[in-house]
């Protein structure tokens, strides 16, 4: 049986209701019992120290739960093609980026993700928790090569909008789009050439002041809001 460990609250919450993975154990702080328990339903539901609790989860960070679940399975990119908003993700590396992103598309435009295969931190239990277990919910899909998924996104119908602190058009100059691809590079590389000529459009966050760039998942966060929340959201 192949098996991974989630930690944190929301996470193992988060799996819980989205159902996705088998849940195989709950294990638990003797105060942190009560919240879970709830929820846990048939779940074995064990207390452990925090001592122990670190040693299985390998990491302090886990407020007192961890899950025993199956491993997580990534979509096949077809499930992505029917949404209005895709995030691509180009060598973003970090987890903490990787689940930031993961958590503000599914809450903002629930779009899909698209990360590749090398050079790209994987749906790990540290993004599962960055995500706040927006991981457990969206649609992400896993290819080996992004350029191929950028033409197979043209066919259906997206624009491809790239990310770039020198974009030549503001992101607030974009035009509305039905169905929106943000591309997203690296945090020290951005996005890599050969990638870059697939962009409908290169688009920069206007900024003021001396200081020239954003965290990428802040630039995600803005982009979506701009690309796809703002311009869906009735006039008044």
């Amino acid at each position: 049986m192949q098996w991974e460990i989630i930690y944190g609250k929301n996470p193992v919450v988060e799996a819980l209701a989205a159902g996705r993975r088998t849940v195989y154990e709950i294990m638990t702080a003797r105060q942190s019992l009560d919240e879970i328990a709830g929820c846990a339903g048939k779940i074995p539901v064990q207390t452990l120290s925090r001592r122990e609790l670190d040693k299985i989860a390998r990491t302090e960070f886990h407020q007192g739960i961890i899950a025993k679940v199956s491993p997580y399975q990534y979509e096949p990119l077809a499930s992505v093609l029917d949404r209005g908003a895709v995030v691509l993700l180009d060598s973003v590396e970090d987890p903490q980026n990787t689940g930031s992103i993961i958590r503000t598309a599914y809450a903002l435009a629930d779009a899909g993700i698209i990360i590749p295969e090398d050079r790209a931190a994987q749906i790990t239990p540290a993004v599962v928790k960055a995500s706040a277990g927006a991981a457990e919910h969206a649609a992400v899909a896993r290819v080996k090569n992004l350029r191929n998924a950028c033409k197979e996104l043209k066919k259906n119908g997206f624009w491809i909008i790239g990310l770039d602190a020198r974009g030549e058009v503001s992101v607030t100059e974009v035009p509305a789009y039905d169905k929106v691809a943000l591309l997203l590079g690296g945090e020290d590389s951005g996005i890599r050439y050969g990638l870059e000529k697939e962009a409908d459009v290169m688009a920069r966050i206007p900024m003021r002041g001396s200081f020239n760039s954003l965290n990428v998942s802040q630039s995600a966060t803005i982009a979506l809001y701009e690309l796809v929340v703002r311009r869906a959201a009735p006039a008044r």
